[in-house]
């Protein structure tokens, strides 16, 4: 072996050792394994943009923070000095213009947004569900979201290629574990309103129209803390690290509701047939339990059609809770059995017969007024037995659920107390079994089943005009109740329709995604 064969070997073996120690640092460093970002050369070479962060960004674009973004690695340096978000162009308000960037480590003023994806108005598929990961394990994170497809719901990459995000997108077959639980909850979804900072339907089927000038106070969304790890802001990029904390949408109880339809006349049945409608889900928070309320009510009119959920009258009065009887006068001290002034008999002077005749008018023959006349006392109108006060009113309200077939109703099913006054509550009411006819219903309280009516009724209706969110269908006709139905009064948070069944597991998931943005794990 001649010393030139020798000698290149080496230069070879120093090369590939260099090449290892640039782009490749996690490999092998003196025989130990190191983390990411302890390369010198790299982060000397390649460092995070001073003029592009969490909502800093050039002068002609805006960060959409319900989105994705943090820093990542899309130039395969295994390091994450790549600072990639969702941007629209200012003045654009149309969210087709849209697109996701990354502002390459290393590349200080230059465009941050060149290494980009296509706009939506060009094909760009996204959604609130997104997230990065190395798809096909190159080194380089993806940009990926779960989108509505003729195949359903499915997580969709645009890979990181050399100088900017694949125009073609691919399927995630190992998605994370977050996004694994909202494709369950896209599984059989007819309608999906989050409420958490939009009145979006998630499943892309209903129209929504607005009375009383209702919103959701984007000021109230409590973005939670960022992570920050070693000191270095490290903020990831899943779905539980942005999580805000919300109010739902408020309804005020005075005009306010929403009304829902497939078409531009808002009805249903073009789209989704409530024929097919297995399960309900939803939180609600009540402010004040305002009479017959009804947190949906979809029909053709007050007893027509209706499929709703509600509650009866304004809650539950009991004697404990809700009144207080007058004081029993046989506990007083003076152990006195007449009633208080003025209510009742009283104690007067005993007289006989004889001489009740003889001195008073009843005498109508020898009249001689020797004495004080009697005449009945003139009373006020008795005051109720039970006096209501202000600070005993209903605390809990009765849950109740029906389905009326054309002006027959077939479905009446109650949860008692199953509301209580200014606390969020799950409800969810599902079938339990596979009869198409007459199957089994359940009603779920914050992941409890409480009530199962094994012979429960399925609507019969395809089409329904009057399809309302915080209100009644009996609000403007002559009520069959005790008295007219009220607006809701409260808030409504992840309201859900399926086509199928919700087994508990869903419930429970369901239960817990909801309570996460509510903050009640805190």
């Amino acid at each position: 072996m001649s010393w030139d064969t020798v000698l290149y070997g080496v230069v070879a073996i120093l090369l590939i050792t260099l090449a290892l120690d640039i782009w490749r640092p996690s490999f092998m460093r003196e025989g130990f394994l190191v983390s990411p970002g302890d390369n010198p050369f790299v982060t000397a070479y390649f460092p995070r943009r001073g003029d592009v962060s969490f909502d800093e960004d050039e002068s002609g674009f805006i960060q959409d923070p319900r989105n994705v973004r943090g820093y990542t690695d899309v130039q395969a340096l295994n390091v994450k000095h790549d600072f990639c978000r969702m941007v629209i162009p200012k003045g654009q308000d149309d969210e087709k213009d849209r697109f996701f960037a990354c502002a390459l480590g290393g590349t200080e003023n230059l465009s941050s947004v060149s290494f980009r994806t296509q706009s939506v108005r060009n094909g760009f598929k996204t959604s609130r569900d997104d997230y990065m990961r190395d798809v096909d394990s190159d080194g380089r994170y993806d940009y990926c979201a779960v989108v509505k497809t003729t195949g359903g719901w499915e997580p969709k990459c645009y890979k990181a290629l050399q100088t900017s995000f694949d125009t073609r997108s691919t399927i995630d077959t190992k998605p994370p574990s977050d996004i694994e639980d909202i494709l369950y909850f896209y599984e059989g979804i007819m309608f999906w309103y989050r409420f958490i900072d939009d009145m979006k339907d998630y499943a892309e089927n209903l129209k929504l129209y607005t009375a009383g000038e209702i919103r959701i106070d984007e000021a109230e969304v409590k973005q939670l803390p960022s992570q920050l790890l070693s000191g270095v802001d490290e903020r990831t990029t899943t779905l539980d690290d942005r999580i805000p904390i919300v109010q739902g949408l408020k309804f005020d109880g005075m005009n306010q509701f929403l009304r829902v339809g497939d078409s531009p006349d808002l009805s249903l049945g073009k789209v989704i047939t409530l024929t097919t409608m297995r399960a309900l889900s939803v939180w609600v928070y009540f402010e004040e339990f305002t009479n017959n309320a009804h947190i949906l009510d979809f029909g053709n009119a007050a007893g027509q059609d209706n499929i709703f959920v509600g509650i009866i009258g304004k809650g539950d009065a009991s004697i404990d809770t809700g009144s207080t009887l007058r004081t029993a006068e046989c506990d007083s001290d003076q152990k006195r059995v007449l009633p208080n002034l003025p209510s009742g008999a009283q104690s007067v002077e005993e007289i006989s017969p004889a001489d009740l005749m003889r001195t008073s008018s009843a005498n109508v023959n020898d009249f001689t007024c020797t004495g004080v006349m009697f005449f009945p006392r003139n009373l006020p109108p008795l005051r109720p037995l039970l006096n209501k006060t202000s600070t005993a009113l209903p605390q809990t309200a009765t849950l109740l659920y029906e389905i009326w077939n054309g002006k027959q109703r077939m479905q009446h099913t109650v949860a008692t107390a199953a509301f209580k006054k200014k606390t969020w509550t799950h409800v969810c009411i599902t079938t339990a079994s596979g009869d198409g006819v007459r199957p089994a219903v359940q009603i779920w309280i914050n992941g409890t089943m409480i009530v199962e009516d094994p012979n429960g009724y399925l609507p019969q209706t395809s089409f329904t005009t009057n399809n309302y969110i915080g209100k009644s269908n009996w609000i403007s006709a002559t009520s069959q109740y005790e008295n007219k139905a009220e607006l809701f009064k409260g808030s409504i948070f992840d309201l859900r329709g399926y086509n199928q069944s919700m087994p508990k597991e869903k419930i429970r998931k369901t239960v817990e995604w909801g309570k996460k943005y509510l903050g009640l794990n805190e």
